[in-house]
Order: C-alpha cells, then structure tokens, then sequence
C-alpha cells in the first residue's frame, strides 16, 4: 500500500517533507505520534493570535506542550531555535514570536509554513531511540536502529539491515547495541515496551519498502516507554 501522503506531495514535486507532513506518513501505517495541532503562517502575525487559533482547533493538546515552527527550510529546528517547550498561555505567546524570529535569523529567505504545538510525550522512563534510513549505493535501502537524541552524534552507537526486514532480525539489532542493558530495568526505571520497539521497528520497513521514493528518513527521538513508542521528531527526504 503505497503512502497517500507521498502521493498527492510527489504531484507537487516535494524533496523534503515538513514535520507536520512526515508525521502523517507515519501515522499511515500505525506509528504513534505524539498529539498536535498545525496553524498556517501568515507574515506579521502576533504569537498571541496564533495561540487563538491553535486553541480553536478541537484537538489542540494541553500542557506542557512544544511549539515549533514548520519549515522544509529548517532540518534541526533545535540548531535553529525554533522550538521551546511551554507550560502556560503566556509562555506560549512569548515562544511562539520568538522562534519565528529564530527561524528568520537562522537562515536567510526561509520559508516558514506553519506553527505547530505538539504534545509534550516525554515521561521519567522513557529512553531516546533513533529509527531510520538511507539509501546505500550496493545494497539499497537500510534501516537503523540504535539510540537517540544527542547520543546519536556522541555515541554513535546504532545498527544497520537491509531492508526488508523481519522480527528476529530487529532483535538482533536491539541484542548488538552497546548500550543495551538501558533498554531493560536500569536506575529504578522498568523495561521499555519491546514488542512495541520491534513493532514500530517493522512498521517503518514497511513503510520504506512500499515507497521506495524516500531515500532518508530519521525519527530522533523516538520515545521508548514501558508502555508506548511515540516518534517526536520527523525528516524525511524523497527522490525528486
């Protein structure tokens, strides 16, 4: 079953997804994310005026919650400042003027689609986790797997399969990592949900294998908890 998301964007010649857009795809083929709400940018709009309208939308998540801006423009809106997390109407205001500016000063001319308030998944137990793929030029699509958030770049500790693949072969991956044993019971937290890891593991090989067009794909973090796999952060990139 081929994405209806990728479809009707591939008639509009779209390379690179906003966040709003791969969380769509995603949640095609059943990968939790978390609850959000999108307004469209318009030049000049106060922070305050957004909010309204974010508020109006019947599914507009609570607090805490993370504003972000919504740019294909933007691939790290962390490096660019253009998220805050927020746990009050006035904070959201200020947050919401301010990672516009961010966005604006952080790269010239880009090009800003919407404002986006997404529920704020986190939890004491949950363990960042890193789920991807790219495309390598002998065996063709891959798919990793390892941990996440800031531990991508220091530890570099993830795992590579050629896609497709099955459910032994995600526990291998899972059984290879150096720092397995935080996935298990560690510093008084309980076991991530594995099955779920291993679901949603599976889900984004399928997802991959039936719409072959998309040639990079991160999800960092995906929040693994005892008892959901949430994907929070979304790139993906297809072939023009």
């Amino acid at each position: 079953m081929k994405s209806k998301i990728l479809q009707e964007l591939s008639k509009k010649r779209r390379e690179i997804l906003n966040e709003h857009e791969a969380r769509q795809v995603l949640e095609e083929y059943g990968i939790s994310c978390p609850k959000e709400v999108m307004v469209e940018y318009k030049e000049g709009k106060k922070g305050g005026d957004y909010l309204s309208d974010l508020k109006k939308m019947g599914s507009c998540p609570g607090y805490p919650a993370y504003l972000k801006i919504v740019s294909r423009d933007i691939t790290s809106k962390t490096d660019a400042k253009a998220v805050k997390r927020v746990t009050s109407d006035e904070e959201a205001k200020g947050a919401i003027d301010a990672i516009i500016k961010n966005a604006k000063s952080y790269k010239e001319g880009v090009k800003i689609q919407g404002i986006l308030m997404s529920e704020d998944v986190s939890a004491d137990e949950t363990r960042e986790v890193f789920l991807g793929s790219t495309v390598n030029e002998q065996f063709g699509h891959v798919i990793s797997l390892g941990f996440g958030g800031i531990h991508v770049a220091v530890y570099k500790d993830v795992e590579f399969r050629v896609i497709p693949i099955e459910e032994s072969d995600v526990y291998r991956i899972i059984d290879s990592l150096r720092g397995k044993e935080m996935l298990g019971k560690f510093r008084g937290m309980r076991p991530v949900n594995m099955d779920l890891l291993v679901k949603t593991t599976l889900k984004l090989s399928k997802m991959i294998e039936e719409n072959p067009e998309i040639i990079e794909l991160d999800v960092n973090p995906l929040l693994v908890g005892p008892d959901r796999v949430v994907a929070v952060d979304t790139l993906i990139r297809v072939s023009g």
